[in-house]
């Protein structure tokens, strides 16, 4: 059993969280295994990795799938993260993985990132699901004179990578983004863009149903063995028998899992707030014209984004526990970074507040594949706060895996391979780390 190493309100599966996307989107009901079934494929996690290998597997391979959920759909990141259909889903500069891989697997990086991206959209078409797309592509913010030479370079590596971008000046970028005095220019990445994340996942899970997956909510996996060649996953009112098992669960690791996995990726806290919809005079003294997702060059980033029906969401990391008591205060420190964008824009009345965790690895990029002692377990790992377009298009690479499908050098590429190194055991040990990285990122923050 992984512990918790944040506040258990962030690990109750049975408090549905009051975000925005659930708002607008009610999740339907499913019901909670109450049998013992046999599958080919069992899935722990019903997220956007677990949702589209089911969909995948159900629909291209003709394979049976069974998604365990420990809540409902679309109770973790999928369906409360802030909506970014961007790239690239990593910590690392695109100089650096050129540096880190030979050339060719690093474009295979960056080939698969864009693929993902544009997976999304094509899988709401295909499968006739909205998404509430809106903007082109997103801006990535200098928050420093010194910070818009850094993305400057940047562009130059993405555009070796093939990704479309161009950088622009202070006034260039508040022409179509925002002006004040926490922008100093942006790179525009122009392909991908805004999306209501909970259509995204909601869309998923009734079309993996609709080709013959079956999904359920409320069924934790809590106990996990092996009987010869089936592995045995028991839920609170049921068992799975599957032949093979995909591990989903990305930043949320608080139940069993086999030793290989244990202590690979480390959950980061996000947190989110949406403010009611702002005037006109409002969004005229904010000064954010464009619809396009936008996040800051700080290392602990805020990204922040225009709504279609005219609120401001602003999301930022550096909480370390996830006590609910202490919402008033995190919610402060987000009015805080507000103003320092907007010092104009005065008071906004907040209607949602969230939080949420994302997944971190010492590799620094996502990771997926097999368990070298037990190669019918597959994994995904690390998402760094950017899974909508790394997800989906990891569970179709997981899917093809499975069903023995010739994978492209995308899929196949080094980047992905190998387990992260491991974390520290213990719960306390890990949180620390995070805190003295959050105390070195303000720093280096407040420097640049």
């Amino acid at each position: 059993m992984s512990a918790m190493i944040f506040h258990p309100s962030l690990y109750d599966r049975r408090q549905y969280h009051t975000s925005y996307w659930a708002a607008q989107n009610p999740a339907p009901h499913l019901e909670a295994l109450q049998a013992d079934i046999q599958t080919d494929v069992a899935i722990i996690g019903g997220g956007y990795t677990g949702l589209s290998c089911a969909l995948h597997l159900s629909r291209d391979h003709g394979l049976e799938t069974t998604v365990l959920e420990a809540g409902d759909i679309g109770w973790g990141a999928s369906g409360r993260n802030a909506g970014f259909n961007t790239l690239p889903a990593c910590k690392l500069a695109a100089a650096e993985v050129f540096r880190r891989w030979p050339e060719a697997e690093a474009r295979a990086f960056f080939e698969a990132q864009r693929e993902g991206q544009a997976l999304v959209y094509e899988l709401a078409q295909d499968e006739g699901f909205e998404l509430g797309a809106c903007g082109q592509g997103i801006f990535q913010v200098a928050h420093s004179r010194g910070a818009l030479a850094e993305l400057d370079e940047e562009g130059r590596w993405l555009r070796q990578a093939g990704i479309p971008c161009q950088t622009l000046s202070r006034e260039a970028f508040a022409e179509i983004g925002h002006d004040g005095p926490d922008q100093f220019g942006a790179l525009h990445m122009t392909e991908g863009g805004g999306i209501d994340p909970m259509q995204l996942t909601l869309g998923l899970a009734t079309a993996a149903r609709r080709h013959g997956a079956r999904l359920y909510a409320r069924s934790p996996m809590q106990q996990w063995r092996k009987d010869g060649a089936w592995h045995v996953l028991q839920t609170p009112q049921g068992q799975v028998r599957a032949r093979q098992v995909v591990v989903a669960t990305n930043g949320y690791r608080d139940g069993e899992e086999p030793a290989g996995l244990r202590h690979r990726a480390l959950p980061a806290i996000s947190n989110i707030l949406v403010t009611a919809p702002l005037s006109e005079a409002q969004w005229q003294a904010i000064g954010l014209n464009n619809l396009s997702p936008m996040s800051d060059t700080r290392m602990l980033v805020t990204y922040y984004r225009r709504l279609p029906d005219n609120r401001l969401l602003l999301g930022a990391r550096s909480d370390t526990w996830g006590d609910p008591q202490r919402d008033a205060r995190m919610q402060a420190a987000l009015h805080a970074l507000i103003a320092r964008k907007f010092p104009d824009a005065g008071p906004l009345a907040v209607d949602y507040f969230w939080r949420g965790l994302v997944s971190v690895t010492r590799k620094l990029v996502p990771s997926w594949g097999r368990l070298d002692d037990d190669p019918s377990v597959l994994f995904t790992l690390g998402c760094f706060g950017s899974g909508v377009n790394t997800m989906p298009w990891m569970g179709r690479t997981l899917a093809r895996a499975i069903a023995g499908q010739p994978l492209s050098a995308r899929e196949q590429c080094a980047v992905f391979r190998n387990l992260p190194g491991r974390l520290p055991s213990r719960a306390w040990q890990q949180r620390l780390g995070l805190q003295l990285a959050y105390l070195h990122y303000g720093l280096q923050d407040r420097l640049a």
